[in-house]
């Protein structure tokens, strides 16, 4: 769901960057009010599960989206349900969608402000209240889980196809559809994950989180950050060797609308996507591509090494970020 450069005009670039702004700030200002030294390394640790996990992209069933489509989990949800609000997912994937920006040319530098909307706060808002009132409702966390993961990437998926729709790079219709079935599959995924990893926080730290309510992360460092850190980087390990190569959701939208014969190959190498580049920018007047020095999260010339190299540095960059920035604003409180 990562827009690219070249994919929105300017002029709609930069409203997007102009509201994202806003929700960045009203983000920081929970951070102020919220951060504790205790909820430090939680942000830390989600914040780098959160980029590992989007890195491990999973093939559809060919069975129910023909032509080869892949999906990743975004991670919203969880960490607003975690940490207790929609902001904290804001927070944290502001954090991640730079990195992947800057360093990893995942999503376009102009349109960073529309991804941190979609994904961060349409995701962040619709996952944590969702939850909420589902919980409260029917008093079972982890199925209210699983909805509020499939809600916190469907909607924004479809408000992506609106965005794009608005500034003529693909047709409404055409893009609704599109968008919405490819979605509707991943959501499950992300719901799954979603349900699955506040699982095994509740198995190992109830203490931490209760019904969406934060209860403080008492020396929450031990089983979580443990775990987090592990989790996050063997994925990192095997995600090279086991994610899908087929385009996600977003681009295959933009192959099939522009005539690609087949989406089954890297969306990289595939020349319909270059020629539809070029198209889309013709259309918006968009023409800023960053080049990002880790392309396609690898280091160039060490083929499946450099995935996991690249992957790895990204973990240990948002840990690190997380858990800074984090305790920066902790020790100001």
């Amino acid at each position: 769901m990562h827009i690219p450069d070249g994919f929105l005009p300017i002029s709609q670039s930069l409203v997007y960057w102009i509201i994202a702004l806003v929700f960045i700030a009203l983000s920081l200002r929970w951070a102020r009010r919220e951060m504790s030294d205790e909820k430090v390394p939680l942000v830390a640790v989600l914040a780098a599960g959160i980029f590992a996990i989007q890195t491990m992209n999973m093939a559809l069933p060919i069975a129910i989206v023909p032509g080869g489509v892949s999906g990743h989990v975004v991670g919203a949800a969880l960490a607003a349900i975690v940490l207790g609000s929609p902001f904290a997912a804001v927070f944290i994937l502001t954090l991640v969608l730079i990195l992947q920006g800057i360093f990893f040319g995942d999503g376009g530098i102009t349109a960073m402000g529309a991804n941190i909307i979609n994904m961060g706060v349409l995701g962040g808002f619709f996952g944590f209240y969702t939850y909420r009132s589902l919980n409260d409702l029917f008093h079972n966390r982890f199925c209210a889980a699983f909805v509020a993961g499939w809600a916190s990437l469907f909607i924004p998926a479809i408000v992506c196809a609106v965005e794009l729709a608005v500034a003529g790079t693909f047709p409404l219709t055409a893009g609704l559809i599109s968008m919405g079935i490819y979605h509707a599959i991943i959501g499950i995924i992300e719901g799954g994950a979603t349900a699955f990893a506040l699982s095994l926080i509740f198995f190992a730290r109830p203490d931490i989180v209760s019904d969406g309510k934060p209860t403080g992360a008492r020396k929450a460092w031990d089983v979580v950050i443990g775990a987090g850190i592990v989790i996050a980087i063997g994925i990192a390990i095997f995600a090279p060797f086991y994610a899908s190569t087929n385009p996600d959701g977003l681009d295959a939208t933009f192959l099939s609308l522009y005539g690609a014969k087949s989406t089954n190959t890297p969306v990289l190498d595939n020349e319909k996507l270059t020629a539809a580049n070029v198209a889309v920018t013709e259309k918006t007047g968009n023409k800023v591509s960053w080049q990002a020095p880790f392309t396609n999260y690898t280091l160039p010339g060490l083929d499946k090494p450099g995935e996991v190299l690249a992957i790895v540095f990204g973990v240990v960059i948002l840990f690190v970020l997380g858990f800074g920035v984090s305790r920066f604003i902790a020790r100001k409180n």
